[in-house]
């Protein structure tokens, strides 16, 4: 029997789906099937009623079955890649709605929802293309600049990100879309941003006074804006709102210290915990908080803990390496590995320049023009210097050939670490698979230097120097100018002298350490300037 032959049973059935009477439009459904098995559209109507009756399981293989008899029907699939998604079924549903982009190029409900399974798989560069093309497919379409916004902003492409938030917030000027942007503007370091992202927490606070997560950035931004008092304000208002939200709990936590009110963080931290929110981040940043107080056992005991929770964790590292170095400095400078994994590396000069001094000049010529290079940006560690954004935004001859040999001498450490295998070792065992990096660069002249600080979202830092002062020197016994591992905040007790290390700077020179290794630039007097270049790698 053909198609034609269910025609009668198939309008039946599609009325009294439309009349909402999905029952006897399945049965009608199930009877041309058993007279044509084959019928794509017998099988298309049976999911839509079944979907209809609520069973999204049967009507997920009623789509696969019509797909599999017309393979090329971008409808079809689309209706089942959402099914799927819906479903939790993330891969399938990529294949399936990948598909029904193919063949509806003009669909933006397609590229949406690929768009969504991709940012739910964690491919956000996948994500944000689909989301873009949704976008531009229906520019009225504010979700979608919504989610663009969301995903450049996971993959830290925060230009990009808040140019798809403006477009949402134009759309629909409400108090979401103000906290989305100031969200994506409290991880920016210049002060106009920062005040513009301020003041749309603000805003969207007079729209909507309870939204906790408002007041956690308006903390986050007033921070670094440099005014506590108002950051602890927003922190405690956050809190009373979101009592339970680990990163409105550790904003408080943070911001107390920073305003030398120690005890009160440990409460804070302690509170949560024995509330029954649970994280390995509170552990550790209960620990810390522990650690400035003065209370130096129950700091250790808590970082050991929560270095168990999370191996990876840079900043637990870091600050129990101090908490053990108040016992014996000697054994947490072996246990850090300070000595043992802080390497020296000499990059080959890239192929399109003579030599080394041509290479260096130009890179720092191009280093002093960039794109995105400014003043001490607010939050960060420059002192007196500059610092570039992303170094790689710039395609110079000089800048793509420093980045080819960085990542030649980066693949080879790797190797090495993979090699070695000790997984009695904090460092090498938690060599990532497969990696980001981050590189950026820092122009200082006389009295510029770069305060303490880790790098808590990588794995492996570096620093590689363009130029130098002559102020700088080998056999300086004051280390002017010179890079310091070891010595932690100042609010953090102090080791002694001998648990730290100092490396005299060398143009040409690439320093490979840990990223939980404190360290710092010395400042320097005279002429000339000192200018770095610095990168982080995560895991992927």
């Amino acid at each position: 029997m053909n198609g034609a032959d269910v025609v009668p049973l198939l309008r039946r059935a599609w009325a009294a789906l439309q009349q909402g009477q999905p029952a006897p439009a399945r049965a009608d459904c199930e009877a041309a099937l058993q007279r044509a098995p084959e019928s794509f559209d017998a099988w298309r109507l049976y999911a839509m009623t079944l979907q209809a009756l609520g069973d999204a399981a049967s009507a997920r293989n009623a789509l696969q079955r019509a797909l599999s008899l017309r393979p090329d029907d971008g409808a079809t699939a689309l209706d089942l890649g959402t099914l799927q998604l819906n479903a939790g079924e993330i891969d399938a549903a990529l294949a399936s709605l990948s598909r029904a982009m193919q063949r509806l190029p003009q669909e933006p409900r397609a590229a949406f929802r690929h768009g969504t399974a991709a940012f739910l798989s964690g491919d956000y560069e996948q994500a944000a293309a689909s989301f873009e093309t949704a976008a531009r497919l229906k520019p009225d379409w504010t979700q979608a600049w919504n989610n663009l916004a969301a995903a450049h902003g996971k993959r830290q492409d925060y230009a990009a990100a808040i140019s798809a938030a403006r477009n949402a917030l134009q759309l629909d000027p409400d108090a979401t879309a103000h906290q989305a942007m100031a969200a994506l503007q409290s991880n920016l370091f210049d002060r106009a941003s920062l005040e513009e992202g301020l003041q749309h927490a603000l805003r969207a606070l007079q729209l909507d006074p309870s939204i906790g997560e408002a007041h956690r950035n308006a903390a986050i931004l007033s921070r670094k804006l440099g005014d506590p008092v108002g950051a602890e304000s927003h922190a405690r208002r956050a809190l009373a709102l979101a009592p339970h939200d680990i990163d409105t709990i550790d904003t408080l936590g943070e911001q107390l210290q920073l305003n030398r009110n120690t005890h009160e963080a440990v409460d804070v931290y302690a509170q949560a915990l024995a509330a029954g929110v649970e994280s390995p981040m509170l552990h550790r940043q209960h620990g810390i908080a522990l650690l400035h107080d003065g209370r130096l056992e129950a700091s250790r005991n808590e970082l050991r803990d929560a270095l168990r929770r999370a191996p990876d964790d840079q900043r637990t590292i870091a600050h129990l390496g101090v908490a053990e170095a108040q016992d014996d400095a000697a054994r947490a400078a072996q246990w850090l590995g300070l000595h043992r994994h802080v390497h020296a590396v000499e990059l080959p000069t890239p192929d399109a320049f003579d030599d080394a001094h041509a290479f260096h000049r130009a890179l720092a010529d191009d280093i002093r023009r960039h794109s995105q290079q400014r003043w001490e940006p607010a939050g960060l560690a420059a002192r007196n210097a500059y610092l570039s954004g992303d170094l790689l935004a710039d395609r110079t001859p000089a800048i793509t050939g420093f980045e080819q040999r960085l990542r030649e001498a980066i693949d080879g450490f790797l190797a090495r670490c993979r090699d070695a295998n000790v997984s009695s070792d904090v460092f090498l065992r938690n060599v990532p698979a497969r990696y980001r990096i981050h590189v950026w660069a820092t122009q200082a002249a006389e009295s510029g230097f770069i305060d303490t600080h880790i790098h808590e979202d990588s794995w492996l830092s570096g620093a590689y120097y363009v130029e130098l002062p002559p102020a700088i020197r080998a056999d300086d016994d004051t280390h002017a100018g010179w890079i310091e591992f070891g010595r932690p905040f100042a609010s953090l007790p102090q080791p002694p002298d001998a648990a730290l290390r100092q490396l005299c700077p060398k143009v040409g020179t690439l320093l490979l350490f840990p990223s939980y290794l404190f360290h710092r630039t010395l400042p320097y007097t005279g002429t000339g300037e000192r200018i770095s270049i610095s990168f982080d790698l995560a895991a992927e």
